[in-house]
């Protein structure tokens, strides 16, 4: 260690005045290794002496780490390197090392002998598989012989050399083929006719076994035609009306023959007899006579007879789209036939109304319902005209 950590001798004369210190990194590290084989070492004349100039002995490189084994100096080594190379490994290949391999032939060129031990493992296995193979397989045909299965693992096609050998005449070949294939297609598809189906019979009725009977179409029955029956005139109205009773009859409505034909132009009100009830007796309420009815409302304000309305009755006649005058006479009218129900004791219903009325059987409902909500088409208001009848 201390001839290690000695410095140089060209430099002990500057290094004296400087202390020494024995980890310092300069002499931690290694000296440098000379130049293999020195190789570029400057050559020196004869004359000089080997310890005649100091300064050719002092290596003035830098101080570094070991010289890796890559550098170029380390790899130009000749082809007999030295036995020791400062602690480094021996190069396995040298670069200068290049004589050629000795050529190989193919890698598995068959010889004598390869085939010999091919030619007894193919016996080997065609034995084998013969004494393995099941007896019943071949019961209806003759099994292969052992050298039926060595020519099919021996097969090897010849196409490909037959094809180089002569390639026009080859080409020639195949298309002869072709054409005879094509020939003999034609001639088996127009010599081909397909059977002829029997014709198909109609099916035959199933056997009877039973006794045969056979059947008579059924009479039909014709209903005895009932006579024609003369409509009846309307019964007209006594002049001593009935006395009236208390109780009220409930019953289906029969239905009444017009005698007269319907008028769309159903106007006159003037030559009806008013029974209604006054309008002081309508309900103190607004729109009391109120329907529900589609459509829009028919405008009431120039008509001439609006004047002899109540307010909820031009309401209720626009809402159903009637004038005043139509208004009226259907007012009228289902009033004139509640007196006539009264005086037979029946209950006016629905229906009564609209036989009574010349305008449309809902718009008719519609006036019976707003007249039966406020009570008008209660008998208590056809006793005054019962009594009349009664003192007539």
């Amino acid at each position: 260690m201390k001839d290690a950590c000695a410095p140089p001798p060209g430099r002990t004369v500057s290094m004296a005045s400087k202390p020494q210190k024995p980890c310092d990194i300069s002499n931690l590290m290694s000296p440098p290794e000379p130049a293999p084989l020195d190789s570029f070492r400057p050559s020196t004349s004869e004359g000089a002496k080997p310890g005649s100039n100091p300064e050719s002995h002092i290596n003035h490189q830098p101080l570094s780490p070991p010289v890796s084994p890559f550098t170029k100096a380390a790899n130009s080594i000749g082809p007999t390197p030295p036995l020791s190379l400062g602690g480094k490994d021996p190069i396995l290949y040298p670069i200068g090392d290049s004589t050629p391999s000795a050529p190989t032939g193919p890698l598995f060129t068959p010889t004598p002998a390869s085939l010999e031990n091919f030619r007894s493992t193919t016996e080997r296995l065609v034995s084998e598989h013969i004494a393995t193979r099941p007896a019943e397989l071949f019961r209806h045909s003759t099994p292969p012989r052992p050298e039926d299965y060595e020519l099919a693992l021996y097969f090897k096609s010849n196409c490909f050399r037959m094809f180089q050998d002569n390639p026009k005449g080859w080409l020639r070949q195949e298309r002869e083929l072709l054409r005879a294939d094509r020939a003999d297609r034609k001639q088996a598809s127009r010599s081909f006719q397909p059977a002829k189906l029997p014709p198909i019979l109609p099916a035959s009725r199933p056997p009877v076994l039973g006794p045969q009977t056979t059947k008579t179409p059924a009479a039909r029955i014709q209903k005895p035609k009932s006579p024609k029956v003369k409509p009846q005139n309307p019964r007209p109205i006594r002049a001593t009306p009935a006395p009236a009773r208390d109780t009220i009859r409930v019953s289906t409505p029969e239905p009444r023959v017009r005698t007269v034909a319907p008028n769309r132009e159903d106007k006159d009100f003037t030559a009806l007899e008013d029974l209604s009830p006054p309008t002081s007796t309508l309900p103190n309420k607004p729109n009391s006579l109120k329907v529900d009815w589609k459509g829009n409302a028919l405008d009431l304000t120039n008509d001439p007879h609006r004047h002899l309305l109540h307010p909820d009755e031009l309401s209720l006649a626009s809402n159903l789209r009637l004038d005043c005058a139509t208004y009226l006479t259907s007012k009228r009218r289902i009033f004139l036939r509640r007196l006539e129900c009264a005086r037979i004791g029946k209950e006016f219903r629905k229906t009564d109304a609209q036989q009574a009325c010349k305008i449309d059987v809902n718009k008719a409902s519609k006036l019976w319902q707003a007249y039966e909500r406020v009570g008008w088409l209660d008998i208590e208001w056809m006793r005054p005209y019962l009594e009349r009848d009664r003192k007539a």
